[in-house]
């Protein structure tokens, strides 16, 4: 055999560990199971000029469909609430009703029509607002299985999905459990990064977080918090760049309103545009588009 065919055999073999190093042994397990919609987010991107203009804020995480969860409670709130996150500044909205294995969800054929129809009305009544579906998934461990049958949904189809935990989980329940979504094939936001007891006593274990392979969300109005813990906490992990998504976690249109500007002004303040852009921008695109940040 020839130096060529030794050179071609070793780099077909490079190229297969890199493959699998990459993916994970559940690669083929994922490519069936992780089957992107009908690319909504192409016509998004390509309705905002290809999304590298940042055409307003992008809210990864709301509870505004109407009667599905603890959110909106009916669609003359949720009208409202479009108003506001509008008037604030926001263009993309993410629905993330709450999804808890073993209770009692909205099916998903119900959650899309209840979509369709939102996203119909913020589309046409305001101005370049679009909504987009996904879930907040409470974790547990059968929260795979519900994603592998579609009874709970990623983000528009993507390998994103949005995890959550009880505040008082321990950092190994949170680190096994993104670790088990991770090598399942999916890519874990957690959400509310900043209610985790263990994380508030000890906030660099979210850099063990981020270096396993978790994106980490904020709660915008969590930046301003009256609590101090609180709000230090979002400062600390904001200044390690720690932190890839915020969103308003709204529920109504009192308290946990969808409102962003009086935080974003903060952050272009202390942190600079560019900053503002990539979280509120170019990392929830990056998203829409099934790539890793």
């Amino acid at each position: 055999m020839g130096f060529s065919s030794y050179f071609q055999y070793a780099v077909v073999f490079a190229i297969m560990l890199l493959y699998n190093s990459f993916i994970g042994k559940n690669w083929r397990q994922v490519s069936r199971i992780v089957k992107l919609n009908s690319r909504n987010w192409s016509k998004l991107l390509t309705s905002l000029g290809g999304g590298k203009p940042m055409q307003g804020y992008f809210d990864i995480h709301c509870h505004i469909l109407p009667g599905v969860d603890d959110g909106a409670k009916d669609m003359d709130e949720t009208r409202r609430m479009l108003l506001i996150a509008y008037e604030e500044g926001i263009r993309i909205m993410v629905a993330t009703p709450h999804f808890i294995v073993g209770n009692n969800n909205t099916e998903v054929e119900s959650l899309k029509a209840i979509y369709e129809e939102v996203n119909q009305i913020a589309e046409s009544s305001l101005k370049g607002f679009h909504i987009i579906l996904g879930n907040e998934l409470f974790y547990s461990a059968g929260i795979i299985e519900a994603l592998r049958t579609g009874e709970a949904l990623t983000i528009d189809g993507t390998r994103y999905i949005l995890v959550e935990f009880e505040p008082g989980a321990t950092f190994r329940e949170i680190r096994d459990g993104l670790n088990h979504c991770i090598y399942s094939g999916y890519i874990p936001i957690l959400a509310h990064v900043e209610r985790y007891q263990c994380l508030k006593k000890d906030y660099e274990l979210v850099g063990n977080l981020v270096k396993l392979g978790v994106y980490i969300q904020v709660n915008i109005y969590s930046i301003l918090s009256r609590h101090n813990t609180t709000r230090k906490l979002c400062r600390k992990l904001l200044k390690k760049d720690w932190v890839h998504f915020l969103g308003t976690d709204s529920h109504g249109m009192y308290g946990r309103a969808p409102r962003a500007e009086e935080a974003t002004t903060y952050l272009t303040r202390r942190y600079g545009q560019n900053k503002l852009r990539q979280l509120l921008w170019e990392n929830p695109m990056t998203m829409l588009e099934n790539k890793h940040l």
